[in-house]
């Protein structure tokens, strides 16, 4: 098509781009305010219910006590959109019981989007056509569509208008004015984000200190100075607004787990695309540190590397070779000084991108889900690193500067027309069944169904007796969907629910909240309160009169609703087979209150003894042998006793390894095994009482040797 803004197709595609790209990627009725079934699964329940407790239970500016109860979380820290939440409390009266404001988010962070992808191209595009194509291909980056289920983390626009900022504004008023409103938006929408922003921010900076050092401009750097302090004090002040000072450390730990592989830009990790057959990463990293361009921009990155070997570098004074790179434009519009401008600032930008790639990449480098070089951190630098666990994220700048740099040398190409289209095509077909795929993520929103498990109209009852909400294990991981369901209806009612996960773990609460099931696990439940499970496991003796079933849950009623549900039917588990521990399995239950929460696999000792019953009901009489797979912390001798009598003696190392234990003659009862875990001490560290020691993954009990 010709280079022309009056065309009717012009103008159709220019405004209906961004529409017809969340018509193929979303379900359209995510717009509905009302309408919010569709949000109680995944990272959306959280940061809904997050928003939900904070307008029904607000204990502060930007805090709630319902969920976590009684420390509490900020909204900042439920992932909850302050720019959002903040506003929007404020006439939360006038709103719907029932609101959310997620799916405008997403149309609304698509269109900024595309707003900022077009102006950053259509200064050095040589039409308006090719200006668009352009800005579709960096509105079909598979790794923003990735991101929809965490919908704050779908605001990559503020990455392009970091890039515009840094590539397109030359005034340092309209640097100080943009550079000031992106990263204080960046703040009030996810910390992430903002330190991407604040790394393009940095290469600007030093980019426009340097000429004025030169020339010692002492009123230039001072006028630099307090616009950048401005910035830095709009920042703190939004984070502050959001909650992130509110007492929850910003540390945590996984660095490295999730992480980017090398072959993140080309591996779709299984995800539907052309390279599919590609091995997968390891599944953190592969979530994390997705990173696939996708077949058509893969095409346009390496097509650019091709042309700019065939050319001299491109600055403001170079010769370009007329058979590689088009002199005269169209339409009269001279791009190659800003395009040579641009590559000038790219070399200051490059320092940042490489900062962010190694960050990306970690210190457990990795490609096709194999580890090639995992590198030991010292202990001091793990909580500074654990700012950024999900360090994968931070090569999203990277890959968007890398696209539009690529664009620029394929707008000097003469046949960029066709090299255009063919990517654009080619990225398209990529992304067909991937749209589906993500499209998929909102379907469920054409039902309106807000608790698809919890139906049952005796819950009201139940929530309405109990004067707070327990949930036993304290992990809502364990089953979110069967969590989000019940807290749901609890901060509803404005009954506080005394777990819930927050970006970071608060350790005042995770104190609290271990202190509160101990309690339990030796039989102290509160007559006035309800307790859920999320795995089912049979309570302690003194609490099974107490025990009901409802929906599918099991619960302890409070006093004055115990009739509620019905009782439940104990499971039983095989016997001569091996049994993977998890987190939602029943094969989890037996752990007292020496043992830390399970987890997605396994169950580690809170301390070096601990005590495992396991929930079987053979007498120990008639089994004979007790298989575990067992691993250390770090190389340790643990001692093994069944039902008060040593049986063996392990050294294990960090490597899981299976151990069969014979049942000591004479033994009755239940089946108890014991542990004690001999960690010797590193050199003038000692071993905290509380940590970590060792793990069960698998367990057994057979009836014969």
């Amino acid at each position: 098509m010709p280079d022309s803004t009056q065309t009717s197709y012009y103008r159709l595609a220019l405004f209906g781009t961004p529409v017809l790209l969340f018509l193929v990627f979303f379900n359209p009725a995510i717009l509905d305010p009302t309408n919010i079934g569709w949000l109680m699964h995944g990272d959306w329940g959280q940061h809904f219910l997050g928003w939900h407790a904070y307008r029904n239970g607000a204990d502060g500016f930007n805090h709630q006590d319902l969920l976590a109860h009684p420390t509490g979380l900020s909204i900042l820290y439920t992932d909850s959109n302050p720019l959002f939440s903040l506003p929007l409390k404020l006439i939360s009266p006038f709103l719907p019981a029932n609101f959310q404001f997620i799916g405008p988010w997403f149309l609304l962070c698509l269109c900024l989007h595309y707003v900022f992808a077009l102006r950053l191209m259509e200064r050095y595009a040589p039409g308006a056509w090719s200006a668009l194509g352009g800005a579709l291909l960096l509105c079909l980056l598979p790794t923003l569509y990735n991101r929809i289920g965490h919908d704050t983390l779908f605001a990559h626009w503020l990455i392009l208008w970091s890039l515009y900022i840094f590539f397109v504004v030359e005034t340092p008023r309209g640097k100080a004015t943009g550079w000031a409103a992106n990263l204080t938006l960046a703040s009030l929408i996810h910390p992430y984000l903002l330190i991407m922003c604040l790394f393009i921010w940095a290469a600007d900076q030093w980019q426009a200190v340097q000429p004025l050092r030169r020339t010692r401009d002492l009123k230039a750097l001072s006028a630099l100075a307090i616009s950048a302090v401005i910035s830095a004090g709009l920042c703190l002040t939004a984070l502050w607004a959001g909650g992130a000072f509110s007492g929850t450390s910003p540390a945590g730990d996984g660095f490295g787990i999730y992480s980017m592989g090398l072959d993140g830009p080309f591996n779709p990790s299984g995800l539907p695309s052309f390279l599919s057959f590609l091995p997968r990463q390891e599944a953190r990293q592969g979530f994390e540190g997705f990173q696939y361009l996708g077949a058509g921009l893969l095409v346009l990155v390496g097509a650019a590397w091709w042309m700019t070997r065939r050319t001299k570098t491109l600055t403001t004074d170079s010769t370009l070779d007329p058979e590689i790179f088009i002199i005269t434009e169209p339409q009269g519009q001279d791009t190659q000084a800003v395009t040579a401008r641009a590559f000038d600032r790219a070399r200051t930008l490059k320092w940042v991108l490489i900062a962010l790639s190694v960050l990306a990449v970690s210190t457990k480098i990795q490609i096709f889900g194999k580890t090639l070089i995992d590198i030991p951190l010292p202990e001091a630098v793990v909580p500074v690193l654990g700012v950024i666990r999900a360090s994968g994220r931070l090569f999203w700048p990277v890959a968007y500067t890398l696209i539009f740099l690529s664009l620029l040398v394929l707008y000097r190409s003469p046949k960029r027309t066709i090299w255009l289209g063919l990517i654009v095509g080619l990225q398209i077909l990529d992304l067909g069944i991937f749209a589906g795929y993500v499209k998929g993520l909102t379907a469920r929103a054409s039902d309106r169904t807000i608790v698809s498990i919890a139906k049952s109209p005796q819950w009201t009852q139940l929530i309405a007796a109990s004067a707070q909400v327990n949930f036993v294990p304290p992990d809502p991981h364990i089953n979110t969907d069967r969590f989000y369901n019940v807290a749901y209806r609890a901060v509803s009612a404005k009954v506080p629910v005394t777990t819930m996960y927050g970006a970071r773990p608060d350790i005042r609460q995770q104190r609290l909240e271990m202190e509160g099931y101990s309690r339990f696990l030796k039989g102290e439940a509160a007559p006035d309160q309800l307790y859920v499970y999320l795995n089912p496991c049979p309570p302690p003796p003194a609490l099974r009169a107490r025990l009901r079933e409802l929906d599918g849950y099991w619960i302890l009623p409070p006093l004055r609703a115990a009739s509620v549900g019905h009782a439940p039917v104990y499971p039983t588990l095989p016997l001569n087979a091996m049994q993977t521990v998890a987190r939602d399995k029943p094969t989890a239950c037996g752990f007292g209150a020496d043992w830390a929460l399970p987890e997605e696999a396994g169950i580690w000792t809170q301390g070096s003894r601990a005590v495992f019953l396991l929930p079987t009901d053979i007498d120990a009489s008639a089994a004979r042998q007790v298989r575990l797979t067992l691993n250390a912390r770090r190389p340790s001798q643990v001692t093994v006793s069944i039902n008060d009598k040593k049986v063996a003696t392990l050294l294990l190392s960090k490597k899981p390894s299976t151990h069969s234990l014979a049942v000591p003659a004479g033994a009755s009862g239940p089946v108890r095994v014991s542990f004690v875990v001999n960690d010797p001490p590193a050199p003038g560290k000692p071993v905290p009482e509380d940590l970590k020691r060792l793990k069960i993954s698998q367990w057994g009990l057979f009836t014969a040797p």
